[in-house]
C-alpha cells in the first residue's frame, strides 16, 4: 500500500507539473516557423536508493519538476514529503539541499536518460552513493 500511495502522489504531482509547466521549449528563427524541441532528462519522478544511509533512508520516490526557468524538487520520506532549496542546474546535472530530521543534506545527482546517480552528502552521514531510475516521465 506504500508504494502504491507514493506512486499515486507521485503521479498527481507529474500531471499538476505537465498541465502547468510544458517541458517543450519552442524557438523561432528569423521569419521561419521552425520549432525546436528540447528533452529534459531530470524532469520527472524517480525510485531512488541511498548506498548505507539509516533505516526509512535507503529508498524513497523524488520528483523533479520545471515551471518556467525554475526547477523544484521533493524527496518522500516515510515521514512525510520535504523540498529541495538551493536548486541548481547545469544541463543534465542538478544540485540542491534537503533539511532532514534537522540537518542539512546536500544532494547532486547527473540524469543519463532513465538512470540517475550521484551523492548525498551530510555531517553525521558523510557522502553515499544514490542511484535512482525514472518512474514517472512527462514524455
Amino acid at each position: 500500500m506504500k508504494d502504491s500511495t507514493k506512486k499515486i502522489a507521485g503521479f498527481l504531482l507529474m500531471a499538476f507539473a505537465l498541465i502547468f509547466a510544458p517541458q517543450e521549449i519552442i524557438a523561432s528563427s528569423e521569419g521561419n516557423d521552425a520549432a525546436v524541441i528540447i528533452k529534459d532528462d531530470l524532469v520527472g519522478g524517480w525510485e531512488y536508493t541511498v548506498e548505507g544511509a539509516p533505516a526509512g533512508y535507503e529508498k524513497g520516490f523524488m520528483m523533479i519538476v520545471k515551471q518556467g526557468d525554475v526547477y523544484k524538487t521533493q524527496i518522500q520520506l516515510s515521514g512525510g514529503a520535504v523540498n529541495g532549496e538551493n536548486v541548481v542546474v547545469k544541463g543534465n546535472k542538478i544540485t540542491f539541499t534537503v533539511n532532514v530530521e534537522g540537518e542539512t543534506v546536500s544532494v547532486a545527482l547527473e540524469a543519463k536518460g532513465s538512470k540517475l546517480s550521484g551523492t548525498s552528502t551530510s555531517p553525521s552521514n558523510g557522502t553515499m552513493k544514490i542511484t535512482g531510475v525514472k518512474s514517472i516521465s512527462p514524455q
